[in-house]
């Protein structure tokens, strides 16, 4: 099972991997655990998103990518 991820300790920068398989960089996070704004690095189902924000949130963050 993986490891819960916090969302009130991601600073701006921050690379995740989403449940739909992308990549995306955090670029505001509003601290309240819930959600956090962020721009797509990469998204193998729809490359047209790459380089667009978007809110996700806690359940579609599966970890923090170094």
């Amino acid at each position: 099972m993986a490891e819960v991820v916090n969302l009130i300790t991601l600073d701006e920068g921050a690379k995740l991997a989403t449940t739909a398989g992308a990549t995306v960089e955090v670029v505001e996070n509003p601290k309240d655990g819930v959600w956090v704004f962020a721009k797509y690095v990469t998204c193998p189902d729809d490359p047209s998103l790459v380089g667009t924000e978007d809110m996700f949130f806690a359940q579609d963050i599966v970890e923090v990518l170094k």
